[in-house]
């Protein structure tokens, strides 16, 4: 019998899953972290294919964040830790999940919007035309693939295609921000790149949202209705931390410095909006990104 309370989650104790385990518990939900590469009780590992079953029973939803950074240099060594995680991780659990006597209503994974490339002129929604260039649209490919035997057994199963994640605390800002709070920040490249993101916020509130609705599909586009070109970002990080921001970081210098991960990160060009959220009533508290580089700030 599945409890309409019960929450297993993986990546529990990541930047999202720390602050989505906040406020499902705020919320009065019964979390219950579930360890990665872990072969004991409450866990599993996709390196020896062992997973806990048994703790899976019942639950009403699985919220799978659970992945190996993305932020690193991509060694070949690091391509394989990047896509195994992801891939075989989700798989084991979808497929066990799909066996389950008492199997959960909603199985929400994620993605990334590197699902519709590296480079797309045109604005992109939950209809456009998807892609498996580059390596993450390879990972995000096999991500969402993986999922598929949740899917199959009848289990409501969404993947989020999230963009940039705005957080002081971790991921791109922090990066970014001791240069912009020195006066030595500015657009990376030519700027004119377009930048999908969203903040944390709206991310969990997104996540929490995904589990009241009665239908969703495949997959939603995690962003903020309002993506910008990487100058604007800039300015706006310049704006709100009251510093000048105009001194360039060239291509050539990301290339360098991060190899791969950097072209197809900060220097890839995707404008993907919310398009299946927001006709589905979805609202965020920080749908601007001064608005949201302020909150982000803030927390």
């Amino acid at each position: 019998m599945t409890s309409r309370r019960r929450i297993i989650l993986t990546g529990a104790t990541g930047l999202v899953g720390k602050a989505v385990a906040r406020q499902l518990a705020a919320t009065g939900y019964d979390v219950i972290p579930f360890r990665s590469r872990h072969d004991g009780a409450g866990g599993m590992n996709h390196l020896t294919g062992r997973i806990d079953r048994a703790a899976l029973e019942g639950a009403f939803a699985v919220i799978h964040l659970a992945g190996e950074p993305i932020a690193q240099r991509w060694s070949a060594a690091a391509k394989e830790r990047i896509l195994a995680s992801r891939r075989d991780g989700t798989r084991l659990l979808a497929e066990t999940l799909a066996g389950l006597r008492a199997k959960p209503e909603l199985f929400l994974a994620m993605s990334g919007v590197g699902r519709y490339g590296i480079r797309r002129s045109e604005t992109l929604t939950e209809a456009s035309a998807v892609s498996t260039e580059g390596f993450l649209g390879e990972v995000s490919a096999a991500w969402e693939l993986a999922a598929e035997p949740a899917r199959a057994a009848g289990i409501r199963t969404t993947c989020l295609r999230t963009g940039v994640v705005l957080a002081a605390s971790s991921g791109a800002l922090r990066a970014m921000l001791p240069a912009f709070r020195c006066g030595l920040g500015g657009p990376i490249g030519h700027g004119r790149q377009q930048m999908s993101w969203i903040g944390l916020g709206d991310l969990v509130r997104l996540i929490l949202w995904c589990l009241e609705q009665p239908a969703l599909p495949p997959a939603l586009n995690a962003v903020a209705p309002e993506p910008c070109a990487q100058a604007d970002f800039a300015r706006a990080l310049g704006k709100v931390l009251r510093r000048p921001a105009f001194l360039p970081a060239p291509a050539w210098a990301v290339r360098l410095l991060f190899g791969q991960m950097g072209d197809e990160t900060v220097l890839s060009d995707l404008r993907v909006t919310p398009a299946a959220a927001l006709a589905a009533g979805f609202r965020f508290a920080t749908p601007d990104l001064p608005s949201a580089l302020t909150r982000a700030l803030g927390e």
